[in-house]
């Protein structure tokens, strides 16, 4: 995981990304394992929507905390699932003993075969 903070968020700027892999899925808690590659991210091609929206205070009172990258379809599917559940505001992981909500910085999030997907993990 890639730490950061609302305040200290890479706008503009392109920084190695922690890659992990979706090794379960349970409804609502992913199981990630994470890998040895980086995923290379440039910040500046988010719109200033989703860069507000992955920088603000979430409703629950949630803050962005770190950074990984996902692959985009097996995130798409549990996301999926989870809004097919009415889990959604429950999706999340459990990194370094620590539970966070699991959410796309991309509000526009279009899940490719082979891409990447960034994701905030708030708490």
């Amino acid at each position: 995981m890639l730490s950061t903070h609302r305040k200290m968020f890479p706008k503009g700027q392109t920084i190695p990304v922690p890659h992990y892999r979706i090794d379960g899925f349970d409804g609502k808690r992913l199981t990630l394992l994470q890998t040895p590659h980086r995923v290379e991210v440039d910040f500046s091609r988010f719109d200033a929507r989703s860069i507000a929206h992955a920088t603000a205070v979430q409703p629950e009172g949630w803050e962005i905390h770190g950074l990984i990258a996902l692959d985009a379809e097996p995130l798409a599917t549990a996301l999926d699932q989870a809004l097919a559940e009415g889990r959604v505001r429950q999706f999340g992981t459990v990194l370094r003993d620590a539970w966070y909500f699991v959410q796309p910085i991309d509000l526009h999030f279009t899940p490719q075969a082979g891409q990447q997907a960034v994701v905030g993990l708030y708490r």
